[in-house]
This record gives C-alpha cells, sequence and structure tokens, in this order.
C-alpha cells in the first residue's frame, strides 16, 4: 500500500507540497494551481494559462468586446428550420460521397 507523503497543515491550514513533489512535477513559485473538491478529499494540479487583474493586459475584457453582440443579428424564431436546413444539406453532400 503506498500511502505517499503524510502531512499537516499549519494553524492558518496551509498545506506545503513537499519538494520532491514539486521537483518531481516542476512547481516552481508563481506556477498556478487548480485546487478541485472531491467527495473524499481535493486534488490539486498546474494549469497552463490563467487570466488574472494582475496580468495587466485584460485578454478577458478584449475577448468579451469583441465578441459582443456576436448573436444579435440572429433570428431564433427560425432556429429550428435553419437547422433543418443545414442537417438536410449535410445529409445530401454525404449520400453524394457514397
Amino acid at each position: 500500500m503506498n500511502l505517499g507523503v503524510i502531512t499537516q497543515t499549519n494553524e492558518k491550514g496551509q498545506l506545503v507540497v513537499p519538494k520532491s513533489y514539486r521537483d518531481a512535477l516542476g512547481i516552481n513559485p508563481g506556477i498556478p494551481l487548480q485546487i478541485l473538491l472531491k467527495t473524499d478529499g481535493f486534488y490539486v494540479r498546474m494549469i497552463e494559462n490563467v487570466i488574472t487583474k494582475n496580468t495587466g493586459s485584460n485578454l478577458y475584457l478584449q475577448l468579451l468586446d469583441n465578441t459582443a453582440g456576436s448573436w444579435t443579428d440572429d433570428n431564433w424564431e427560425n432556429t429550428a428550420s435553419k437547422r433543418k436546413s443545414i442537417e438536410k444539406k449535410a445529409s445530401i453532400s454525404r449520400k453524394k460521397l457514397w
């Protein structure tokens, strides 16, 4: 049975990732980590790209600005008939390939 490393949290509830684990995974200071809550504990993993206020680039806000109003011209009443038409054309083109 592999127990891994047994450790405790400090008085603030903080947990230190053991150095051997950090070295094996390449976790350096400043690496963003995601913590997922599970029914029997939690799972910690590294993530590559994070958009935060501290990035200074406001990429997320730019993305929202660029896509604002993208759906305003869509005619939602005819969505079902448009979808049927698109599916029918796709079906016909597939039959032609046979």
